[in-house]
C-alpha cells in the first residue's frame, strides 16, 4: 500500500486549480491557450502574448491523489510567471511542496507520475511560441471585425468581400468558425447543431442536436452567442435561424 504525506492527500482532496480552459476562452481573452497531456493529466495555462506572462492555469485528470497534488502544486507555481521560466520547475520541486516534514517525501521516490510530470512542463514551453502566434492573428482579426462593424468604409469593404464568395466557401468559413468557436461548448452540454441552409447569404438557418433540440436557451441565449461569435469571425450581417419544428411547419401548411 502506497504512502503519501498529510499534505499530499488534502490537496488532492480540496484542489483549486482543476478545470479545463477551451480556446474560445482564449480568443474571447486575447491569450494563448497552451496544452500538455502525460497519461492521464492534462495541463492547460493561458498566456498573455504581449508579456509571456502564465495569467490561468487549470488541471485535469482522472488520475490519482499523486497527479492530483502535483498538478495542484504546479499550477499554484506559475501564476505571473514569464513562460520561459517554467522549466526551472521540477517534479522534484513539486514534490518537496507536499512534504510533511522536510527529510520525509511526500511520496515513494519511484512513483511514476514524478518522472510523467517531468516531460509535461517542457512541452508546454516549447509549444507556446506557434500559440502565441495564433493568439496575435486571433486579435489582429477582432480588431478588423471591430472595424468592418462599426464603420461605413469598413462594412461596405466586408460587403463587397463576403458577396464575392460562392456558397461553398461562404459555408467553409461558417463551418470553421462553428468548429472553432461554437461546437465545442456545445458539446460540454450533450449538444451540438448541423447547417441546413444559408438563405441570400446572410441568414443561416440551423438544426440542433442533442440537448440543443430541447432547451429553452436555443432560442435565446445560445442563439445570440453563435451569431456574436459569426458576426465577429465570419461576416458582420449574418443572422441565425433555428430549424422550425415539424409540428409549427405542419400548423403552417395545413
Amino acid at each position: 500500500m502506497e504512502t503519501y504525506s498529510q499534505r499530499l492527500q488534502q490537496v488532492a482532496k480540496t484542489p483549486k486549480y482543476r478545470g479545463a480552459i477551451f480556446q474560445m476562452e482564449a480568443d474571447d481573452k486575447g491569450l494563448a491557450l497552451v496544452e500538455s497531456k502525460v497519461q492521464s493529466l492534462k495541463i492547460y495555462i493561458l498566456v498573455d502574448p504581449d508579456s509571456d506572462q502564465v495569467v490561468e492555469a487549470r488541471f485535469f485528470t482522472y488520475g490519482g491523489p499523486v497527479f492530483t497534488a502535483l498538478a495542484e502544486v504546479f499550477c499554484s507555481k506559475v501564476q505571473n510567471q514569464v513562460i520561459d521560466t517554467l522549466t526551472l520547475i521540477t517534479p522534484e520541486h513539486l514534490e518537496a511542496d507536499l512534504r510533511d516534514e522536510p527529510a520525509t517525501p511526500a511520496m515513494p521516490i519511484d512513483t511514476p507520475e514524478l518522472s510523467a510530470v517531468r516531460s509535461l512542463i517542457p512541452e508546454l514551453v516549447r509549444g507556446y511560441p506557434d500559440k502565441k502566434k495564433v493568439a496575435l492573428g486571433a486579435r489582429e482579426a477582432r480588431n478588423a471585425a471591430h472595424y468592418r462593424q462599426h464603420t461605413v468604409e469598413g462594412r461596405n469593404e466586408a460587403d463587397k468581400e463576403w458577396f464575392a464568395l460562392d456558397e461553398v466557401e461562404k459555408i467553409r468559413r461558417i463551418e470553421a468558425c462553428l468548429d472553432q468557436q461554437v461546437r465545442q461548448a456545445l458539446h460540454m452540454d450533450g449538444g451540438g447543431l448541423d447547417i441546413l441552409e444559408l438563405k441570400n447569404g446572410t441568414v443561416l438557418v440551423i438544426r440542433y442536436q442533442g440537448a440543443c433540440s430541447g432547451c429553452g436557451a436555443s432560442t435565446g441565449g445560445t442563439l445570440i452567442f453563435i451569431e456574436n461569435q459569426l458576426r465577429e469571425n465570419v461576416y458582420y450581417n449574418l443572422s441565425v435561424e433555428p430549424e422550425m419544428p415539424d409540428w409549427l411547419t405542419a400548423g403552417i401548411t395545413e
